[in-house]
Parts: C-alpha cells; structure tokens; sequence
C-alpha cells in the first residue's frame, strides 16, 4: 500500500493525530507541506495559511489522498513515527532482531523470516493499536522495493492488520 493510499484509508481520528504532531511539534514542517501541497494546486500559500487550523488540516488531507502527492505524504507519515511513535518502532524493530537508534535504521535486513516477522507483529499489537501497527508495517515495507516476502505473508496472516481499501 502506497503512502496516499494509507492517508485514505486511516480512521478520522489517526488522520487528525498526525496532523496535529505535524502541526504542534514540527511547524517548519508542517510550513513546508502546507506551502508545497498549495504550490501544487497553483495556489498562493498564504491563501492557505489564512484559513483556520481545521480547514487547512481539510486541505491537506485532501491533497494528501492524491496520488500526485505520494511522497509528500510519505513525509508526512514517516515524521509522525519518527518522531512521535518511537515506541511503536522500536518495539517491533527489537522484536526483529534488527539495530537501531530510537527506532532509525543505518542498515535494514536482507531477509526477514516469516516466523521473524510474526514475532514482531505479535510484539506490536500486544502495545500498540492495530491501526497504528499496519500503518508502519505497510510504511517499513516501502524501504525496499517489494519490501519483504516474509512480512508480507506474516502482515496478510493476520487479519487485524487490515485497512479499509482505499
């Protein structure tokens, strides 16, 4: 699942929440995708930052959902775990067996096992909500083309990693 296709189908609420980590811990951030998101639609920007928070937060999700904005929103998903789910990745990136700092990876695996893999989802829905689990899952398995055989059986396995098609 591609970036914008998460950004679709995400509950409301996680929608929100990643937009207020944008909005609350990283503005100059935020100030960038909100500047390039309204550069895309040929928009001046302060056209934009006029509206209030909610209708900018309508805005952004909008342009987010679009397929033209792929990697804009995979930004925007990857600073929300970065920085403000830490937790989430460390648990499953130690249950794994891969080396990390604060859930950043120099050096991702050639290979993860299936049984690897299940180890490590077992590990993150025991802490974390499913919602949140298949959004970094499907995201992790963008660091490599076709991501990985085993973590795609393992995710396909378990039935609360699944989203709403988009």
């Amino acid at each position: 699942m591609k970036a914008q296709q998460l950004i679709q189908s995400i509950s409301k609420d996680l929608q929100q929440e990643i937009l207020n980590h944008l909005f609350k811990e990283h503005k100059p951030a935020y100030r960038m995708v909100l500047n390039t998101l309204a550069a895309n639609r040929k928009l001046r920007p302060v056209f934009v930052e006029r509206k209030n928070k909610d209708e900018q937060f309508t805005f952004i999700l909008e342009q987010l959902r679009l397929r033209t904005n792929e990697s804009v929103a995979e930004q925007v998903i990857q600073l929300w775990l970065l920085k403000g789910q830490q937790g989430l990745l460390k648990t499953f990136l130690d249950a794994v067996g891969i080396e990390h700092k604060d859930g950043e990876v120099e050096n991702l695996p050639e290979e993860i096992s299936e049984e690897t893999a299940k180890a490590g989802i077992d590990a993150l829905l025991a802490g974390h909500s499913a919602e949140k689990a298949a959004v970094y899952l499907n995201l992790f398995q963008m660091q490599r083309p076709d991501g990985w055989e085993g973590l795609t059986k393992a995710m396909a396995a378990e039935p609360r990693l699944v989203l709403p098609a988009a």
